[in-house]
């Protein structure tokens, strides 16, 4: 299937019915013996200029966004790739936080063109995105785009562990919202190739824009000012590669990216 090769989608007021979502590839990495690497922390500085959502990163504001190299491999042993699965950048302004990837992957794959409809079957592909925006690991959102411009969101709650609720969830003690939606939202991508046929391809890019008022910031607070934390994980979903999850932050956990403690955290700048 050909599709065009720039897409973009905006979404208000959707209503969502999300579900959840081996072997090391030649030139990977381990962490020393009984070392384990810390949860990755990265500057994110205010965006110098207006962003188009059109999935080209060439506004200055993503030139001037630092590269985070989406590289750790998605288990217990803290397997890191020579080569990344791609980047992602982040940057902000008045009203939204913006996330953007950058995906090499020489067969695009998805199935999923519209809202919660990303498939996350083992053949395809898209990235995620986690966010706790209260850094208190008590809930967090979790979002999927795909190559087709599919959108998938999720609100998760992780109750406080001296809670009735918390000793009542199943063993990972978290707490899908399926029903739950983002108000608003804008995604775009650019594939360098063509989606679901045989030619080769090079890669996609997704950018992503969150308006701060589908963010549910806590006391009342709008929008995050110089000096916050976020805790975030960026994990790129290649179905087609022996690594099928790769993260920014490492996990240590085989059951998928909902281990909130390890992600890694952004701290905003001016």
């Amino acid at each position: 299937m050909r599709i065009p090769r720039s897409q973009t989608r905006l979404s208000r007021n959707g209503v969502v019915s999300a579900l959840v979502c081996g072997l090391c590839a030649a030139g990977c990495a381990m962490a020393d013996a009984g070392e384990r690497m810390p949860a990755k922390e990265a500057t994110i500085q205010k965006a110098a200029g207006p962003i188009v959502m059109d999935g080209k990163l060439d506004e200055q504001a993503w030139q001037a966004a630092e590269k985070l190299p989406i590289a750790v491999i998605h288990n217990k042993n803290g397997k890191t790739l020579e080569t990344p699965a791609g980047f992602a950048r982040l940057t902000w302004d008045g009203t939204n936080v913006y996330v953007a990837f950058e995906v090499t992957d020489d067969d695009v794959r998805a199935a999923g063109s519209g809202r919660d409809d990303v498939s996350l079957d083992v053949t395809n592909d898209l990235v995620e995105v986690f966010l706790d925006v209260n850094n208190d690991d008590h809930n967090f959102f979790e979002f999927h785009v795909n190559p087709l411009n599919g959108f998938t969101d999720l609100f998760i709650l992780r109750p406080a562990k001296d809670t009735p609720l918390y000793q009542r969830l199943p063993p990972y003690k978290i707490m899908f919202m399926r029903e739950y939606n983002v108000p608003e939202y804008q995604t775009a991508i650019q594939i360098q190739g063509t989606v679901n046929d045989n030619q080769k391809d090079t890669g996609w890019t997704v950018e992503i824009r969150l308006p701060y008022t589908s963010l549910m910031l806590p006391n009342g607070q709008k929008k995050p000012k110089a000096g916050d934390v976020w805790r975030i994980q960026l994990v790129i979903q290649n179905g087609g590669s022996a690594n099928r999850y790769v993260n920014w932050s490492p996990t240590y956990d085989n059951w998928y990216h909902h281990s909130i403690e390890t992600w890694g955290r952004i701290r905003f700048a001016e």
